[in-house]
């Protein structure tokens, strides 16, 4: 199932207004449209258009960014249960699969917690050059992306969150990252429109002519998130 997501692909067009308007520092978004391009050569696209609005331009992350805050994921110590600090603590302190049979509130080994909490193959580095081999414990970093899209399906009986973790692949998710709105890092209003591709061979197969909608929220680079916005309910037949 892992070949029905490619690549999710973002394009951004902001603009900072000369007469400096008053917004929160708190981004806003409200929703614009959403459109759904049926490729007969090429994976689909589903494109959502937000529009945003944001006090200090503090928004955006470049892909180079994934040392803390905004690492994917966080390990921890089986000795303190605090995140886990690779450059002055060692591999035996590390939180893995094997502390399952000492540590009660450790999630098993199967079903739907393997998939979120435990890293079989991780890239993990020690101070020494060492690489981990081991499965280790870990948690999702919500700062590690920008834009968060939930999927809801309706199936005669309302709406429901469609997880794509869960129903496709482990790997398999469309939050993601759209860039930095201000390359000099000063701070301004911004205002404009987030252009989200959302790119699989899937969405026709898995989704047929269910009636749909997406929640949306972005997240600026000191943590905080905007207001949360759906689409209007809709079939990808009709919005093409």
């Amino acid at each position: 199932m892992r070949n029905f997501v490619l690549f999710i692909g973002i394009a951004l067009i902001a603009s900072s207004c000369f007469d400096a308007p008053q917004f929160p520092d708190t981004p806003k978004i409200t929703f614009k449209n959403i459109i759904f391009k049926d490729l007969a050569s090429s994976p689909d696209s589903l494109i959502l258009f937000v529009d945003f609005e944001d006090g200090d331009g503090d928004l955006g992350l470049d892909p180079s960014e994934i040392a803390e805050p905004y690492n994917q994921k966080h390990y921890y110590s089986n000795k303190t249960g605090e995140k886990f600090n690779f450059n002055t603590e060692t591999s035996e302190d590390l939180m893995v699969l094997a502390n399952l049979s000492e540590i009660d509130s450790l999630p098993p080994f199967s079903g739907d917690a393997k998939c979120f909490h435990w890293d079989t193959n991780p890239e993990l580095f020690f101070e020494d050059g060492t690489q981990l081999t081991d499965t280790v414990y870990f948690q999702f970093n919500k700062r590690f992306n920008n834009i968060y899209v939930t999927y809801l399906v309706d199936r005669g009986s309302g709406f429901q969150v469609f997880d794509w973790r869960k129903e496709v692949d482990c790997s398999t998710n469309y939050d993601g990252r759209f860039p930095l709105l201000n390359q000099d890092g000063k701070t301004r209003a911004l205002e404009g429109t987030i252009k989200y591709g959302m790119v699989s061979v899937g969405f026709k197969s898995l989704f047929k002519d269910d009636r749909m909608k997406l929640r949306i929220t972005i997240l600026d680079r000191s943590g905080n998130y905007s207001n949360t916005v759906e689409t209007p309910p809709f079939r990808l037949s009709e919005i093409d």
